[in-house]
């Protein structure tokens, strides 16, 4: 590679021994060489150091000095002026902390000074550099190694994409910001200028290599899965050398293929799952109850699972139709939706796809639920059943979810509960569905022949509460046609619409019809 850097002992190979605890505490270039480490603690120490060494202090002589801060800002001055590459300085020994004079004055020479833990000899030090000093043939694959082991502790982070930012970026001293494919930023660490590097990715891929003014950029892309991702690497005081960029930039783009692609089996593994518990307590009979019951604790429903059933519906002009942008169905946009709503809300949510929709388990009491609930987005109806704890009331509390959702339709309302609707759906949703449609059937039997028109009119007239007016003009007919069906439909029935009874009758008939999945 050309341009190369020798292979040599460098600050960032005593920085990534794990074992030793050291921290680089100012803006420095960590890739500087280092020939040998020295403990001294006398004035004028560079006569006893070599050029490329790095001196060890414990700070012993500062606090007996007339002018404490100003013999920090020399110490400083003549290690730079002797080429000695960094100082490293033992906290907690003397001083509580590294004198800010001194750390001031190194930021100002962009000159590494490493803080050394009070429980680490000096020694430790010394004799680490020196042995690798001396085996300088595999030093390139040593260095490459540690990295990998410092980057691969982000794999079990809370959020690995983060940590593995935040670590490279303290690798390299540099500033690192990793973008998805819309160009929002995932994790960033450093002060790099995250919007205008993203203007200069726009419809571009590979490998690029560019500057933003002071800053100097080197870009990847990756496509874990079917996700698209950069990741920039920006610096704008430090040269990021080849045998510490190259291998440092290679293993995390690989974490990052493992990270997303992981995630992603995750996500498809756990869809199929929390699928197979809905269907399994929406059946109502589960192969093994009490392994339906531990699975719901594991989930966060609770020893004694308090559940709702939920059934998700969406009209197809759903988002302004803008779902067709990013996502392959209506389904797969209202399932991310509502998903992303009860993971931000904190909120326990299980989905599998039915009844032409979705239907879904919660956890009954969630003070989430509610917040869920109020919050669903436009263009979905929701209906939720009563709580319950037995998985065998899986169907029944089903038929409640129904009936609340359609109570929903009516009402014009994106949610509503069952305990909530009125008390012809609350008698509809207890009755068996098949004996319910053999009675509405023989109760609309005559309309049902061949009279689909007087049907759908019949529909919208108790619709508009039996108004004469409302329903003409709304049909565009003069009132004496509206009169005239409503005495076909009563001829054909044997029953009147002034009658109470038989008005209830019939809306409860077409309720029934209308709830069946093929209507």
């Amino acid at each position: 590679m050309s341009g190369m850097l020798p292979d040599r002992f460098r600050l960032v190979d005593l920085l990534l021994e794990p074992d030793l605890g050291l921290r680089l505490v100012t803006d420095a270039d960590p890739n500087v060489g280092i020939t040998g480490a020295h403990p001294i603690e006398i004035e004028n120490p560079t006569r006893w150091l070599r050029p490329g060494s790095m001196m060890l202090t414990t700070g012993s002589r500062f606090p007996s000095l007339e002018h404490p801060q100003q013999a920090c800002r020399e110490l400083i001055r003549e290690l730079v002026g002797s080429g000695i590459t960094a100082l490293g300085y033992g906290v907690g020994v003397i001083t509580g902390d590294i004198p800010r004079s001194l750390l001031d004055e190194a930021e100002r020479h962009r000159f590494a000074v490493v803080a050394i833990p009070p429980e680490l000899p000096f020694m430790e030090v010394v004799g680490r550099v020196n042995a690798a000093v001396q085996a300088q043939d595999s030093m390139l694959l040593r260095r490459t190694l540690q990295m990998q082991n410092h980057l691969l502790e982000a794999m079990t982070a809370e959020s690995p994409e983060a940590d593995l930012v935040a670590r490279l970026a303290g690798l390299l001293r540099s500033s690192v910001v990793l973008y998805n494919e819309v160009g929002d930023v995932v994790a960033s660490a450093g002060g790099a200028p995250v919007h205008l590097i993203r203007n200069q990715l726009r419809g571009r891929d590979g490998r690029l290599l560019f500057r933003v003014g002071r800053w100097s950029v080197s870009a990847h892309s990756i496509s874990p899965g079917d996700q698209h991702y950069w990741l920039a690497l920006a610096s704008k005081s430090n040269e990021l050398a080849d045998p510490l960029t190259a291998p440092a930039v290679e293993v995390s783009l690989r974490l990052l293929n493992t990270i997303e692609r992981t995630r992603q089996r995750a996500t498809v593994e756990n869809r199929a799952r929390h699928a197979a518990l809905v269907r399994a307590l929406a059946s109502g009979d589960p192969a093994d109850a009490d392994t339906v019951l531990d699975q719901l604790e594991m989930l966060r429903f609770g020893p004694e699972p308090d559940m709702r059933m939920l059934v998700l519906s969406a009209a197809p002009d759903y988002d302004n139709r803008r779902w067709v942008f990013r996502a392959n169905s209506l389904l797969d946009a209202v399932e991310s939706d509502v998903s992303g709503l009860a993971r931000d809300i904190g909120l326990t949510l299980l989905l599998a796809r039915g009844d032409g929709g979705l239907i879904g388990v919660v956890p009954a009491r969630a003070e989430a639920f509610e917040s869920w609930s109020h919050n669903l987005p436009q263009g979905l109806t929701c209906g939720s059943s009563e709580p319950f704890t037995d998985p065998a009331r899986g169907p029944g509390k089903l038929r409640e979810a129904r009936w609340a959702r359609r109570s929903a339709e009516r009402l014009g309302r994106t949610a509503q509960r069952f305990e909530d609707v009125s008390l012809a759906d609350w008698l509809l949703a207890g009755r068996d569905p098949e004996q319910a449609l053999g009675r509405a059937t023989a109760v609309l039997g005559p309309l049902l022949d061949g009279h689909d028109d007087l049907v759908d009119f019949l529909v919208l007239h108790l619709a508009r509460d039996l108004d004469v007016g409302r329903t003409a003009r709304e049909l565009n007919l003069h009132p004496n046609t509206v009169r005239h069906r409503v005495k076909r439909v009563e001829d054909l029935l044997g029953r009147s619409l002034r009658s109470p009874r038989d008005v209830t009758d019939l809306h409860l008939a077409l309720e029934v019809l209308a709830e069946r999945p093929t209507s």
